[in-house]
């Protein structure tokens, strides 16, 4: 058995030089440029592959036979805050990485003492987005919570931020058209059976308020349909004009059975700091 191996391992030691040879040759060297991904949309800052490469601590060039490079890179993309998920990691001759990424979107911002922290619609913590710098004023704002963020690239840690991100979510599409400016989430919520309590509340242009109801996840039985109320705000401000249209503020509640209500809000009992109810 001894002289197999023996026999086996001079026959392998050229082998195993030209494979060595074969590892470094350029054919199969990748640098940091043929590393390809999904276009990155318009509010990712900087260069994501820099980004992305820099958390692997790889080398300047790569060996493209490297057995360790696909799962580097896959786990790398993983770790950026701005992927939600890696589809693929696939290397292709000459030297080249494909990698197909889902990026987050930034969708609304949480307004707190310390600042104004931009989230996606699960309620993720984002790095400031390159418009932010333009188009600042266009986000939703998410008022009223009270906990501090979590690291970026992962949950506020707060289920009113994740509820508050996933109405945002719903209505992001019409929130320019419906002229809204922010949404209130509730003070309490410790009685989730209650009709008034962990309600939810939008703010329009013209500082009506606008009684939402209960989150998009809720199963509380006195509850419309998510798409009922969103419907009933748009056929509202359809028939009444823009918000801020020399009507007046109002109190607008969308949540009975019957039809909305709707009275100015100089004759509604005053509002408890991010109270809805």
């Amino acid at each position: 058995m001894g002289a197999v191996v023996s026999f086996g391992g001079v026959l392998g030691m050229p082998a195993l030089e030209s494979w060595n040879s074969l590892l470094q040759s350029s054919e199969f060297q990748l640098q940091r440029r043929d590393i390809q991904i999904s276009q990155p949309p318009r509010w990712i800052p900087g260069d994501l592959v820099r980004e992305i490469v820099s958390n692997c601590d790889l080398p300047p060039r790569i060996s493209l036979m490297d057995p360790n490079i696909m799962r580097e890179l896959h786990d790398a993309c993983s770790l950026n805050p701005w992927v939600a998920r890696v589809h693929s990691v696939r290397k292709t001759f000459p030297a080249r990485v494909n990698i197909e990424l889902d990026y987050r979107r930034p969708l609304a911002l949480v307004c707190i003492e310390s600042g104004e922290y931009p989230v996606d619609e699960s309620g993720i913590v984002l790095p400031q987005p390159r418009q932010l710098l333009t188009d600042f004023a266009s986000y939703p704002r998410i008022e009223g919570i009270r906990t501090a963020p979590g690291m970026v690239g992962h949950s506020w840690g707060d289920h009113l931020v994740t509820q508050a991100s996933a109405l945002a979510a719903i209505l992001e599409p019409y929130w320019k058209e419906l002229q809204l400016s922010a949404i209130v989430v509730p003070s309490t919520n410790h009685r989730p059976d209650a009709f008034d309590e962990g309600v939810f509340e939008l703010r329009a242009v013209d500082g009506s308020r606008i009684l939402w109801g209960h989150s998009p996840d809720s199963d509380h039985p006195g509850s419309l349909p998510t798409q009922t109320r969103l419907q009933r705000l748009r056929d509202y401000h359809r028939q009444l004009g823009p918000f801020g249209d020399n009507h007046g503020s109002h109190l607008i509640d969308l949540r009975p059975l019957g039809e909305i209500s709707r009275r100015p809000l100089s004759l509604a009992p005053p509002a408890r700091a991010n109270d809805p109810s």
